[in-house]
């Protein structure tokens, strides 16, 4: 394989519920609330970020999380930093923000790091500058939260919908780019570089370091 980029860990986000079911990462139909079921998926990446720092990072302080009921707790915390608009949280500087706030209220040693593309094709950073955004994040021990509001030609990809990446691989030199995805406790890939070249909305990438 070209290249294969895998969270060290990854199985630190995983989460078990009452019934012993395994889930990868959070799912925001976990909210109790009918309008956090629906707009909920920024606050829930966001929290996939906390819970895998949280397991991975003890001497940070997070909230400690091992089981769904735990992820919940967290995910209701973290609404109220990322508390999604009408339009839910359809901006990389809305999540940014909220999760700010979020590392600042709890003295939390972490910095917001992100990538913004924008609608505008002339304007985006080059394919390879996002791989190696992506590449660098989770080489440092990082999970990735991404921002698609278009969906555009990848079937497998909500759109208007925040995911977060765990992996990214590459068969062969020219290849498609291949990003690990987790959502709605399930794992599974999409082909980014096409979902790069068709998406005709901005959308970002957002993570810690």
């Amino acid at each position: 394989m070209y290249r294969s980029i895998v969270l060290e860990g990854v199985e630190r986000l995983h989460l078990i519920d009452g019934e012993g079911t395994l889930h990868h990462g959070a799912d925001q139909e976990w909210y109790p609330l009918s309008w956090q079921r629906r707009a909920g998926c920024g606050p829930t990446t966001a929290s996939q970020l906390l819970l895998y720092n949280s397991r991975t990072y003890p001497e940070l302080g997070l909230m400690t999380v091992t089981d769904k009921d735990g992820m919940v707790a967290l995910m209701e915390e973290v609404w109220t930093y990322i508390t999604p608009g009408l339009m839910g949280v359809h901006l990389v500087s809305h999540f940014t923000r909220g999760l700010e706030r979020y590392l600042a209220a709890h003295t939390i040693d972490r910095t917001v790091v992100s990538l913004a593309i924008p609608k505008e094709r002339e304007a985006r950073p080059f394919l390879d500058e996002v791989v190696a955004f992506i590449t660098k994040s989770l080489q440092a021990g990082q999970p990735v939260a991404f921002l698609n509001l278009d969906s555009a030609g990848i079937r497998n990809l909500d759109p208007w919908h925040w995911v977060t990446v765990v992996g990214l691989f590459q068969v062969s030199e020219g290849s498609p780019v291949m990003l690990t995805i987790y959502d709605a406790g399930e794992s599974f890939p999409i082909e980014f570089s096409l979902w790069y070249e068709t998406t005709g909305r901005s959308s970002g990438f957002v993570t810690l370091a």
